[in-house]
């Protein structure tokens, strides 16, 4: 067979795989989604006020999301579709979290648009940035506070990654990680919870490795069902609790 004859063949199978892949991957979606809705139909959870649980929350609780189009959630088969930390400096409460970028507010000078957070890591107003979600929130306490070397370790941590960044995953990186096991430098906002649960020295006693080294979709199952771990000193994490917003919350700088 000569050359040419071999690069069309090798060209053909090349568009035949991209067609398959094409057809194929929005039943594959279409299943994922099936089976996450028949996992989480009934889950239930407790409800709690968050005028109650904010002067509580602490450096190291964990912000959970539930996305209104299940997306995330579908294809990681976690019932939480995005993650971020908690942070307390004095009365008020941030979180740190990557993301694609995010709508945070209305922008209130310019009526009909919004704030964004900047893509990949960033932090925000705990309670704008509840106020604001048009999905459900959730929050998992951690069992106690972090020790304050920890504290502040963490939160070191977290200042210089949101001084420097680190880019959040494109969806080619996301798709080749989560089928192929690809390695990438980005981090989605699971990994970048893993990684300062690391930090803080919150790595499962079951992990053999640090949990930000975990898989693209182990990572988010890791996290989501953190209360059932157990955690080096006796620390764990406690059943998640839905926030129900009923208090107003600071602008958005």
């Amino acid at each position: 067979m000569n050359p040419a004859r071999i690069a069309a063949v090798i060209i053909a199978a090349i568009i035949l795989l991209i067609i398959i892949f094409l057809v194929a991957f929005p039943y594959f979606l279409l299943i994922r989604i099936m089976e996450h809705n028949v996992i989480y139909s009934t889950l239930r959870t407790p409800q709690v006020k968050i005028s109650e649980i904010y002067p509580h929350l602490k450096t190291g609780d964990l912000l959970m999301f539930v996305s209104p189009t299940g997306m995330n959630s579908a294809l990681s088969q976690t019932f939480f579709s995005h993650a971020s930390m908690l942070l307390r400096e004095g009365d008020l409460v941030y979180t740190t979290e990557t993301s694609m970028t995010c709508n945070i507010m209305p922008n209130p000078d310019h009526p009909g648009t919004e704030y964004y957070m900047k893509k990949g890591a960033a932090s925000a107003p705990m309670l704008t940035r509840v106020k604001f979600y048009n999905g459900m929130t959730f929050v998992m306490p951690l069992s106690r506070a972090l020790d304050p070397e920890c504290e502040r370790i963490v939160k070191d941590t977290a200042d210089q990654i949101h001084k420097t960044g680190y880019a959040y995953p494109t969806l080619r990186q996301g798709f080749a990680s989560a089928m192929f096991g690809c390695k990438t430098a980005t981090r989605h906002c699971f990994q970048h919870v893993a990684h300062l649960l690391d930090t803080a020295g919150l790595t499962p006693l079951n992990q053999d490795k640090p949990l930000a080294e975990s898989g693209f979709l182990q990572v988010c199952q890791i996290v989501s069902n953190l209360a059932n771990c157990a955690l080096p000193d006796g620390y764990h994490y406690e059943r998640p609790v839905r926030l129900l917003y009923d208090i107003d919350a600071p602008s958005f700088a």
